[in-house]
């Protein structure tokens, strides 16, 4: 019998409701996913394995994804199905590594290792093949539970973190690649962020494009078919303050934003969004790379004290990979940014903004 086997990251364990919520939350047809649990592994019987395995390398709260064979947890029944599972993945003049993860009988995870390949190295002599703990060609990961162990052909590593939603919901806003990437590791915390999209009305449909994908790669990673966002304009006065640093925006929307969700916070509007204690949490997109005299200056003018910073100490370098070369630009830029931020007519902005708040729900 085949199943996905899901194994969760470290830390979700005592959230694995969530995380089952999460994953039908994002299959085709839920209703005909069976999940059961062995251990803290989750087991997913499904027509389409494949399939589900990369739709759940989107999830947050997961480490690994496999799809494995199951086997009673006997020594030499692990050992058969190991050979057996190899057999089928293992070509000619290949290099394999057997990982165990959880013992059997007495005998530690390393034991299973041993026999295991030596039964490989046996069964599989006139293939030529070798084992190694590095550089490998094709891994075999084995799982023992509590009641089977479970034989992986295939794994694919989890997007990490902890399941979206486990720490309630936080408000934030999306305007640049910054404030994007801000959004997706609040999601990847255990945060569901409601998004509030705020773009200078002089920049126009070239900005809401620009801000669209970049929602398009957070929703993507959002156990839910559609979300609901809400966004708003703000058109600049003619005698406002500009910098002849184009990345003064992004300085500029991030203290208009902030203000912003504090206001709608006061007046207790987090899109109906509320979580179980009745706290009202804001993401910041500030980071250690922003003027200490900047984020000062941001908590100054804000009256929520539930204020959370994803980007503070996040390895920003990481998220390149995911939102691209401009995310690296625009770090770049604000670590040089050293001009002070007009402020004069943030309250007007923020009254402006409130006034042309609209929802829209994206599928």
């Amino acid at each position: 019998m085949v199943v996905v086997v899901v194994e969760p990251t470290q830390f979700t364990s005592s959230r694995l409701d969530i995380l089952k919520s999460n994953i039908k939350a994002v299959l085709d047809a839920p209703e005909r996913c069976s999940i059961k649990q062995d251990g803290n592994l989750l087991l997913l019987e499904v027509d389409e394995p494949v399939d589900v395995m990369y739709a759940l390398t989107n999830v947050f709260g997961i480490r690994s994804i496999g799809i494995a064979e199951i086997a009673d947890k006997k020594l030499d029944s692990i050992v058969d199905a190991i050979v057996g599972v190899g057999k089928h993945i293992i070509h000619s003049n290949e290099r394999f590594h057997v990982e165990v993860l959880g013992s059997v009988n007495g005998l530690v995870a390393r034991d299973v290792e041993f026999a295991s390949t030596a039964a490989l190295l046996s069964e599989l002599s006139m293939l030529n093949i070798k084992p190694s703990s590095k550089g490998y060609d094709r891994l075999i990961r084995v799982y023992i539970a509590d009641e089977y162990a479970y034989i992986c052909r295939i794994c694919k590593d989890g997007a990490g973190g902890l399941p979206v939603g486990s720490n309630g919901y936080a408000l934030c806003s999306v305007y640049d690649c910054i404030s994007a990437v801000a959004a997706y590791v609040l999601a990847e915390h255990g945060f569901y962020p409601s998004i509030i999209v705020v773009y200078d009305e002089e920049e126009g449909d070239g900005m809401l494009r620009r801000v669209a994908k970049k929602i398009e790669v957070i929703a993507r990673m959002l156990p839910s078919r559609s979300i609901e966002l809400r966004y708003t304009h703000y058109t600049p006065k003619g005698n406002d303050v500009y910098s002849s640093n184009k990345y003064h925006s992004h300085y500029k929307n991030t203290l208009l934003t902030s203000l912003l969700l504090d206001r709608l916070v006061r007046v207790s509007d987090m899109g109906g969004k509320s979580n179980s204690n009745g706290s009202s949490i804001i993401a910041l997109p500030l980071s250690s790379l922003h003027g200490i005299d900047f984020i000062n200056s941001v908590m100054s003018k804000m009256s929520c004290r539930n204020v959370i910073f994803p980007l503070m100490f996040s390895n920003y370098l990481y998220y390149a990979r995911i939102f691209g070369v401009e995310y690296v630009r625009e770090m770049q830029d604000i670590s040089n940014f050293t001009e002070s931020v007009d402020d004069s007519y943030m309250d007007e902005y923020v009254e402006e903004c409130i006034n042309n708040m609209h929802r829209l729900e994206v599928k």
